[in-house]
């Protein structure tokens, strides 16, 4: 609400004293109320993913897991890949954690990845 106000602000300003633009009260105001309207709703959802995304566990691995897949490192659809590795005998599953079976497997993977 405060960045619609300062819009409004910003418009009668723009539309009394001109500011060397050539701009209308109309538009000014117009122009005024939509970015702070614009500057508002993005404050808005800057706030949220700071507070509520950004902050949670949850909300990080969401970022990352769709960072990692669409620079083609991970499979979209992660679990489904992870439960069809551990029914083929690839991992094991010791609580909620995914294991690989065959240390050497692990150790081969790694040094491709770090290559």
């Amino acid at each position: 609400m405060e960045s619609l106000g300062a819009g409004l602000l910003a418009g009668l300003a723009i539309g009394r004293y001109g500011f060397g633009l050539d701009a209308g009260f109309t538009w000014a105001l117009t122009a005024g109320l939509g970015g702070g309207l614009a500057l508002g709703v993005a404050g808005r959802l800057a706030g949220r993913f700071q507070t509520g995304l950004a902050a949670s566990t949850w909300g990080w691995y969401l970022l990352s897991r769709t960072w990692l897949a669409l620079r083609g490192d991970l499979p979209w659809r992660l679990m489904r890949f992870l439960d069809d590795a551990h029914q083929r005998g690839v991992l094991r599953q010791a609580g909620a954690v995914y294991q690989f079976r065959h240390a050497r497997l692990q150790d081969r993977l790694a040094a491709a990845a770090k290559s």
